[in-house]
């Protein structure tokens, strides 16, 4: 498998820390092991402030569901991530952490996961490297705060053009999870820089202009972010887009909010349109990865074939 990672379709979690119900089940990491002995390639983990504001929780925002420490979930799949697939794991992370907080995570993932963590190079963001290339490498997809694009515009202007054009695809997303951007953005004058250079693939947001969101943009290659609701509508209106979007870039859909009980919608659509990352519940007994005829979807599998 050595075309670029969008070519391909990746076994994708959502909420991979929850053992049950969307709004009041636990947090357990035996659910991400869970995941990954099930050749999971992608875990998302929803990453916020403590009430005290000094450390990290790791829950589904909003509700009743319990805590469990990051750091605990980052040696899990440390530990587990290549036990039954070589291909690279992508941590997804919701983030919603203030920039000190963001500077720990950095910290945490660095140490934890060594040389095992991809770290993009200058470059590296015009074209995503391949599962080949990815073995046994591990990745975080997130968006970049945008205090962070203001402090690397300052520090070197060499690099001024390229970072005020990526940061202005960075405006607010149209009706999905909100990535980072409430407590990332508060404090705009403290900077994390190890922050920003982990992010191994970056993700964007979209005004609420959905054939815009689809516009593929020379130079760099991104991450979007779409609930099931948006993607029916885009696939009626802007199939073709769809389409030429997830040629060059990866695209995530999500089951819609009202899916408590860990229900998954159906997926097919999605993949006919090139979806990459279909984010299955994985908490209900129901096998999340089958198709109609009730065979498992590959870990990765080239579209083109």
């Amino acid at each position: 498998m050595t075309a670029p990672l969008q070519h391909y379709f990746i076994y994708t979690g959502h909420n991979s820390y929850l053992t049950g119900n969307q709004l009041i089940g636990g947090c357990n990491v035996k659910q991400i092991i869970k995941s990954l002995k099930k050749r999971v390639r992608v875990i998302e983990l929803d990453l916020w402030p403590t009430s005290s504001k000094e450390g990290i929780h790791v829950l589904h925002g909003g509700t009743m569901t319990t805590p469990v420490a990051p750091r605990t979930c980052f040696e899990s799949i440390k530990e587990h991530a290549f036990v039954k697939s070589p291909y690279p794991v992508i941590i997804t992370l919701e983030d919603h952490l203030t920039p000190n907080l963001q500077a720990k995570v950095a910290e945490m993932v660095t140490e934890i996961f060594e040389d095992t963590l991809y770290c993009p190079k200058a470059g590296d963001h015009n074209e995503f490297p391949s599962p080949e290339a990815l073995k046994y490498r591990v990745l975080l997809s997130t968006k970049t705060p945008k205090y962070q694009h203001l402090d690397r515009i300052n520090s070197n202007q060499d690099d001024n053009m390229s970072y005020l054009n990526h940061d202005l695809s960075q405006i607010p997303e149209i009706d999905f999870e909100d990535e980072n951007e409430d407590a990332a953005n508060e404090n705009p004058g403290e900077t994390t820089p190890p922050y920003v250079d982990i992010i191994g693939i970056p993700a964007t947001k979209a005004n609420k202009k959905l054939k815009k969101a689809l516009t593929v943009e020379s130079g760099k290659a991104n991450r979007l972010s779409l609930s099931e609701q948006t993607l029916e509508r885009a696939a009626s209106l802007y199939g073709a887009d769809l389409v030429r979007f997830t040629q060059k870039n990866i695209l995530r859909v999500y089951p819609k909010g009202t899916r408590v009980t860990s229900t998954n919608f159906k997926p097919l659509r999605a993949w006919m349109h090139g979806v990459q990352m279909v984010a299955f519940n994985m908490q209900e007994s129901w096998v999340a990865c089958q198709n109609g005829s009730g065979q498992n979807v590959p870990i990765c599998k080239d579209m083109n074939t």
